[in-house]
């Protein structure tokens, strides 16, 4: 219930922050604004100051909400040490020179703290972007509560995609959205799927409304790709850390926390053009059902390897087998390319059982890299909760056709059209797909082979 309530909050938050700046813009006779007035966000990191009660209280809000979200996404709790000032102000005639929103660090009496400066405009209400000023801010917080910038040092902003990345989550969190893969495939099909390095340092500022949306979009699905690795959301939140220490570029900091995707940008480059391949190739109402995945799944957690070099004989392992197997060459390139399969599958795999093919996908990750501190334990625990899951869903299914066989009065022939459709589609073969995106994909995979 709790969860239910956090996402309805974070989808109509927006419509009071809207409201309230429309208001805002409302001329009042008589009133003078006083901008001394403050609302504290219930966990009392966020201070507003805002000469309107409403907005001020739209704002505390949302900006809790939002913390929550990207908090979570980077497997996060909230222990924030430096506050976030957040000064929304009617734009004077004086201001037209200044810009209409900035994020950066200030040192204060009390210590540093984290502003966030909104000047509003008539007419440019859109083009603040409040979430991501918040995202931006969080992180930012996030990066240096533990070792503030030297005094006159230049801080080191989060990463624009990170920040779209987490906005857009957001939203997908809060309205149940899908990734866009029609947008996907147009991309393949005209040639203009960007590379990872152009994407990880392009500019949102100078970006059109149709160019960022396309960003967003990208953004959103390179940070569902990292959070579906093997401990990709503590892997993010390392590289938010790790911002002070670093030089700012994006695609070097991508290559050190995430070692497992080639550790160079060229592997980087082919784990990216294929994951998108695969977000432009998967539709939400294709999703496998659970007996479909399970099938899916077997067939990626077996291993065949040369087990004499001197005859060339193959045989097949399973991941229980990992003792005799990782002895042998051709194991660690077998298990890498079993890796990216789960990662491939887990786009399309039933929600029960997501999280097993992601531990699976970590435990592929571990013995790649020769770690089998645990491994009997972890093995064993996620193969007695695919069965279990697989098992229920077995019953339920028993059940219903029991149910449905000795319970019911009479047929009620409701269903028969689409009955009559389901058996016709169970004795159907798909003819083998020949379209770009298919052929795409078939050459990125044999790449990785």
């Amino acid at each position: 219930m709790k969860t239910v309530w956090h996402r309805f909050r974070l989808r109509f938050l927006g419509l009071p922050i809207v409201a309230a700046l429309a208001f805002f813009f409302v001329p009042l006779t008589g009133r003078a604004f006083d901008f001394a007035q403050r609302s504290v966000s219930k966990s009392g990191q966020f201070i507003v100051y805002c000469s309107d009660v409403r907005l001020r209280i739209a704002v505390t809000d949302y900006a809790e909400t939002a913390k929550h979200d990207v908090l979570e996404t980077l497997a996060q709790t909230d222990h924030w040490k430096l506050p976030v000032v957040i000064d929304l102000r009617r734009a004077a005639t004086t201001d037209t020179q200044q810009p209409l929103r900035q994020v950066r660090m200030t040192e204060t009496e009390g210590g540093w703290r984290v502003e966030i400066d909104v000047l509003l405009r008539d007419g440019e209400m859109k083009q603040v972007r409040f979430p991501q000023l918040i995202t931006q801010a969080i992180l930012l917080e996030l990066a240096y509560r533990d070792h503030p910038p030297e005094v006159g040092t230049t801080c080191i902003q989060p990463p624009a995609w990170l920040v779209e990345g987490l906005a857009q989550t957001m939203v997908v969190r809060a309205t149940g959205a899908t990734p866009n893969a029609a947008l996907f495939r147009q991309l393949i099909d005209t040639g203009r799927l960007p590379k990872i390095a152009d994407f990880l340092k392009s500019n949102v500022e100078a970006m059109d409304a149709t160019s960022l949306a396309v960003h967003d979009s990208c953004a959103a699905s390179l940070l569902g790709m990292l959070t579906s690795t093997p401990e990709g959301r503590l892997a993010l939140a390392k590289m938010v850390k790790g911002l002070r220490d670093s030089d700012g570029d994006p695609v070097a900091m991508l290559i050190k926390y995430f070692p497992a995707l080639g550790g160079s940008e060229t592997a980087l480059e082919k784990w990216w053009t294929l994951g998108l391949a695969h977000s432009a190739a998967v539709d939400a109402q294709f999703a496998l059902n659970v007996t479909e995945t399970d099938a899916r799944l077997t067939a990626l957690l077996k291993l065949e390897l040369v087990a004499d070099p001197k005859t060339q004989e193959k045989k097949e392992f399973a991941l229980t087998d990992y003792k005799t197997f990782l002895k042998l060459p051709g194991a660690k390139q077998a298990l890498v390319a079993q890796f990216n399969g789960l990662n491939a599958l887990l786009a399309q795999a039933h929600p029960l059982l997501r999280p097993v093919v992601q531990e699976y996908a970590r435990i592929l990750n571990s013995l790649a890299k020769d770690k089998k501190h645990g491994m009997d334990d972890a093995l064993g625990a996620v193969a007695n909760y695919r069965e279990l899951i697989v098992a229920r869903m077995d019953k339920i299914d028993d059940y219903l056709n029991w149910y449905e066989a000795t319970q019911m009065p009479e047929k009620s022939g409701v269903f028969d059209d689409f009955l009559k459709s389901a058996k016709a589609a169970e004795n159907w073969t798909p003819p083998k797909r020949n379209d770009a995106i298919s052929r795409y994909i078939d050459q990125l995979q044999r790449e990785f082979q």
